[in-house]
């Protein structure tokens, strides 16, 4: 049929096709496309289109009928430090959703993933999302996926990748409203970095703005986004997360109306709102009558969202991704490589040569990870799955498993009875001991979070129902974990919810009244059968023995929830040493979606195997890693610690200032950063590193002297010697993954961009490289360096900061007790209270200083000193408010000035009590 359209010619440029479906869309019409909920314009024969497929380890499917590639999780997947393999992973999802879209073609290729947030604090809820503590590798190895997934093919693209969350979005617990307290330094240099590679280098075409604030300003209306995404590195577009153009009036209170919270969004760069579609178009209307917002506002986010739909190719009857066949999808390519990136990303932690295990022999798997393959919420459904000791059984022959749980009776102190389970679900305490209607499987998580499953008819006691009917713990809110608390002998049981469970007159379980240790709501319980006990007695029995240990990552941590803790649950810690007891042929499996403090485990375990919740292959590949097919080369994303007291708080975001990540971190961690043994041995030699112009020329050879073929990471750090503002200790700044066989000798090559070495000068707010000697360092690790070398770089001369031109406040090298607050009438930063420390500043023939400040009550000083003496005290009088900003002027002391070198850099330094805050100053 001909088209009847200019947009549907696919002759003309995308701009042009984009510019007329616009002139042709009604204003109504428009508002109904502003939501991610893309409302249909059936005039038009434009269907409907929903923005956001989660696609975090492959295409999420939520319909088990429909499985898809469910690869490791991402901080696994980062762990392989492999951007081949990440590429050919993005290619897979990316063409799998296209079936999909196929089969329900209403918009499946607009994806939301995947997480470029740092793991800078491993208590992190959604730590398994990330792709770990370091931008660089984030952003090659996202860039990576990204450039897969969207697999363009000149204008056209398979997909688009939606990067998650800019950004500094490292905590749930209150991410609502907490705000991500960021410098400048570290925001440019580390949170920002992240996001750039996969922008410019990569396949990301959107992004997905986080939930909480950044240094006081509403990620959603964030300035940086039309600024820095757009402007400075071209993205596409921008998305809300979900529900957060509400919560910007719920939650936040930053915005009057939604109407207001549009406006601020369209002007700063965010063009579409995940939310309730009638509540985005009713603040179409109303921005657009108050005059808020123009036509011209909304058909600018419109330009962006729709074009990118364009160039999905959802106008045209024929383009490069038109040709979609169901072997596209789970097929055994898809397979293949999945296995390989569940074997790339197992991370061997310890190894005092009890592994590989050859020999035929009978192992024993014990704990709660060991028999099955767990889900996170960002998990698609597989169309098969294995676990570790399904692996180990197809290996070895002979294996037995036990999930090491208690299986214990709960005593009702009101009835006297046992809880059971009638054929209805129902849960009552009317059972006698022995009745097999009594006996339950108790799982222990830590952090006081409990599971309790019949082993009658094999489901969860769960709060919403108080019957044991649940199959399984994988849902948003998990009513099966309840909290027991001790009293004694007897037991309370808190809820998911925070609830009371007890039994009703009748013995039924039931919730009851909160306060108080009622009869009715306690309970007792007896253990029948001891889990940690069997699992020993299992061990002594086998020639081998694994301990699962780890974590659900449905429970304790999750979206939502931040871990309190490194240390392992003390179920798992007990278990992992009565085991050991029992049979020092010994390996424990870490499987885990984040680090845990072992460090009593790594004095004592023979061998030590870590593995992220990697997929349908999990078992497949731990067992070709334990037997020796494989030899194990994956590596730590991030810095395993010892203790959370090494840990600055977690609400905590300057790295710099409070030596976080390997970055720079000063102590001894368990395992560092980059960190992985392999059953190979390898030699690093002949080092070479030169400056070519515009690339650090780097150059070694790595040879295999052991008798096992392995791959081997060699990693490049730097280190800058004495910069002119605190640098990292190291950083990584080139990676390659290689198969090295045995004997054999391969010979590395890298051009590092000399952009790079940079940092962030706060005091011209913009990145320089510095001229200086540069230490590179070859390792098989952060810690692990086998070679240096030190060269001269050419670079920029940092000039001393120029008072007299003015400086922002917010640009400070150092603070103490400062906050860093928002003036939503400025639309500018500003610093609160404490003290602000500006290095290498210059004085010049300046006697007097002005300062843009105020006073949020009473009368108050602000002390001005250079190199260490005092100039002046500014007296600061109380404004009308704190959006209230008044210029105050001081005279420096002359006899001070006088003993002072003036063009000699030193500190500047303004120091104010807790009431009076600093937009800028300048000296004249």
């Amino acid at each position: 049929m001909e088209n009847k359209y200019r947009f549907r010619d696919s002759s003309l440029s995308f701009d042009e096709r984009v510019k007329d479906l616009l002139s042709r869309l009604t204003i109504k019409e428009k508002a109904g496309l502003m939501s991610s909920h893309m409302a249909a314009v059936p005039r038009l024969d434009i269907g409907e289109w929903y923005v956001g497929a989660e696609v975090a380890r492959g295409y999420v499917s939520r319909n088990p009928d429909e499985p898809t590639t469910v690869f490791p999780q991402p901080i696994g997947l980062s762990g392989t430090f492999d951007t081949e393999l990440m590429e050919k992973a993005g290619l897979a999802a990316g063409k799998e959703a296209r079936v999909l879209n196929k089969r329900h073609p209403s918009g499946h290729l607009m994806l939301w993933g995947p997480t470029v947030d740092l793991c800078r604090n491993p208590l992190w809820g959604r730590n398994e999302e990330g792709y770990g503590e370091d931008p660089f590798l984030t952003g090659e190895m996202s860039a990576a996926y990204t450039k897969g997934l969207a697999n363009r093919h000149g204008e056209y693209l398979q997909a688009i990748p939606t990067l998650k969350h800019f950004c500094a979005n490292n905590t749930e617990n209150e991410r609502g409203t907490a705000s991500s307290d960021v410098d400048m330094r570290t925001l440019n240099e580390y949170y920002y970095a992240a996001f750039e590679r996969p922008i410019t280098c990569g396949g990301a075409y959107s992004v997905m703005v986080a939930y909480n604030e950044l240094s006081g300003v509403p990620a959603v209306i964030n300035p940086d986004i039309q600024k820095v995404l757009k402007d400075r590195w071209g993205l596409g577009f921008v998305v809300t997360d979900g529900g957060d153009f509400s919560q910007n009036v719920t939650f936040h209170k930053y915005s009057e109306s939604h109407a207001e919270t549009l406006a601020l969004a369209i002007k700063n760069g965010t063009d579409v709102m995940s939310d309730c579609e009638d509540v985005v178009e009713a603040a179409v209307f109303e921005a657009l009558n108050s005059g808020l917002v123009s036509e011209k506002d909304i058909d600018k986010a419109l330009y962006n969202s729709l074009l990118a739909r364009f160039r999905l190719g959802e106008f045209d009857e024929k383009h490069p991704f038109s040709d979609v066949c169901e072997m596209m999808i789970d097929n055994e390519e898809h397979k293949c490589l999945n296995r390989r990136a569940a074997l790339e990303q197992m991370v061997l932690l310890r190894n005092s040569d009890i592994l590989p295990i050859y020999d035929e022999c009978s192992v024993a798997v014990v704990g709660m990870n060991g028999n099955c393959n767990l889900m996170d919420w960002y998990t698609g459904y597989s169309s098969y799955n294995t676990t570790i000791f399904d692996g180990i059984k197809e290996r070895f022959g002979k294996a037995e498993y036990d999930n090491a749980c208690d299986h214990i009776v709960i005593k009702s102190k009101l009835t006297g009875k046992y809880l059971g389970v009638a054929d209805d679900d129902t849960v009552s305490a009317i059972y006698e001991k022995d009745d097999p209607r009594a006996l339950f499987e108790k799982a222990e998580y830590g952090h006081n979070e409990t599971t309790y499953r019949s082993l009658y008819n094999n489901k969860y006691i769960t709060e919403n129902t108080c019957k044991c009917d649940s199959e399984s713990t994988y849902r948003w809110f998990s009513q099966e974990i309840m909290k027991p608390q001790k009293h004694g002998d007897e037991v309370l049981y808190r809820t998911y919810f925070g609830k009371a469970l007890g039994v009703d007159e009748k013995g039924k379980l039931t919730l009851v009244r909160q306060y108080g240790l009622t009869d009715d709501k306690l309970f007792c319980e007896e253990v029948i059968s001891d889990g940690i006990v069997r699992a020993a007695e299992l061990a002594k029995k086998a020639d081998a023995v694994i301990v699962c240990i780890g974590n659900d990552p449905m429970i304790v941590a999750r979206e939502m929830y931040d871990r309190k803790t490194l240390s392992l649950p003390a179920h798992d810690s007990a278990l992992a040493k009565a085991v050991y007891s029992a049979n020092n042929k010994c390996v424990m499996a870490v499987v885990s979606s984040y680090p845990f403090s072992i460090c009593e485990e790594q004095e004592y375990m023979p061998a030590i195997i870590y593995t992220t919740h990697a997929g349908p292959e999990l078992g497949n590949a731990f067992a070709d890693v334990i037997s020796g097919k494989y030899s194990p080369a994956g590596r730590l994303a991030q810095t395993w610690y010892k203790s959370e007291y090494e840990l600055a708080p977690i609400e905590c975001y300057d790295i710099i200032e409070n030596d976080m990540t390997y970055l720079y971190y000063r102590g001894k961690p368990l395992y560092p950063f980059g960190y992985g043994l392999s059953y190979a041995k390898f030699e690093y030699s002949d080092f070479d590193v030169k400056e070519n112009g515009d690339v650090i020329s780097v150059s070694l050879d790595v040879t295999n002297v052991s008798e096992t073929d392995s791959d081997e990471v060699v990693q490049i750090y730097f280190r800058m010697e004495n910069p002119s503002v605190k640098r990292p200790l190291r950083q990584l700044v080139a990676f390659a993954r290689e198969r090295i066989e045995c004997g054999r000798t391969r010979h590395f090559e890298f051009d590092i961009k000399k952009s790079e070495l940079r940092f962030y000068d706060v005091s011209r707010e913009r990145f320089a490289v510095e001229q200086g000697r540069y230490t590179f360092m070859a390792g098989a690790s952060s810690e692990d360096i086998r070679l240096t070398k030190t060269i001269d770089v050419s670079g920029e001369i940092i000039p001393p900061r120029e008072l007299c031109k003015g400086v922002k406040a917010k640009n400070y090298d150092g603070k103490y007790g400062t906050k860093m607050k928002y003036s939503k009438k400025l639309e500018q930063h500003y610093m609160l209270g404490g003290g602000l420390i500006y290095n290498n500043c210059v004085l010049g023939e300046a006697d007097s200083i002005e300062i843009v400040c105020g006073s949020r009550v009473n009368t108050g000083k602000i002390t001005v000193r250079y190199g260490g003496e005092t100039l002046c005290e500014a007296e600061v009088k109380p404004t009308v408010d704190v959006t209230e900003f008044e210029t105050v002027t001081a005279q420096f002391d002359k006899a001070v000035l006088a003993g002072i070198d003036r063009e000699k850099p030193a500190v500047f330094e303004l120091w104010m009590p807790e009431q009076i805050y600093i937009l800028g100053f300048r000296t004249y």
